[in-house]
């Protein structure tokens, strides 16, 4: 048995927070996103794709399991609206993106079998993707801030079998304090 749907690695964003971004997906009639957990990819979106079909979930939460014991919880706060180049896709950039391009190498390194993604690794937290856009919701999600640092303390797995997703699997990044952020 493997994973029969794309299946992503993510970070849960805690619901104070959470809240600001669905209310801004909702504002933006984005149904799609707003049917969605409020995340931080690190496999489906880039660079390591979702995991692939042949690989066992049992060895992969596994896997993930031993990542989180070892990952101390991370400390964010999110950055400027970023558009994606040619697309309608926005999201929110993270200040320090540090820890979590060392977890996504952590997790893209293990030996666990994902598909190939098609771009570099940015973690971020997608806002809107409806088509088409006005200038005036261009503007508007351009110049949109998200104040204030939360702790990303909770690694899922999601399934996009149905909407809402299907959590397979969650773990706490359980860390020593002493190296927080250092993988």
């Amino acid at each position: 048995m493997g994973f029969d749907f794309d299946t992503y690695v993510v970070l849960d964003v805690p619901a104070l927070i959470a809240d600001q971004v669905m209310a801004i997906r909702k504002r933006h009639r984005d149904e799609f996103r707003a049917s969605l957990p409020i995340e931080i990819s690190v496999s489906g979106s880039s660079d390591v794709g979702v995991f692939d079909a042949t690989q066992d979930p049992k060895v992969a939460f596994g896997v993930l399991d031993t990542i989180a014991s070892e990952t101390a919880p991370i400390h964010a706060s999110f950055g400027e609206v970023l558009r994606f180049p040619n697309t309608d896709i926005f999201v929110l950039t993270l200040e320090d993106e540090t820890p979590f391009h060392a977890l996504h190498e952590r997790i893209s390194g293990s030996g666990l079998r994902f598909k190939p993604g098609a771009f570099p690794y940015k973690p971020h937290c997608t806002l809107r993707s409806r088509s088409p856009i006005s200038k005036k919701d261009t503007a508007e999600l351009l110049s949109l801030r998200i104040t204030g640092s939360f702790l990303l303390d909770t690694m899922s797995v999601y399934m996009m079998d149905k909407l809402p997703m299907t959590l397979l699997h969650r773990v706490k990044l359980t860390g020593d304090a002493d190296t927080r952020n250092v993988l």
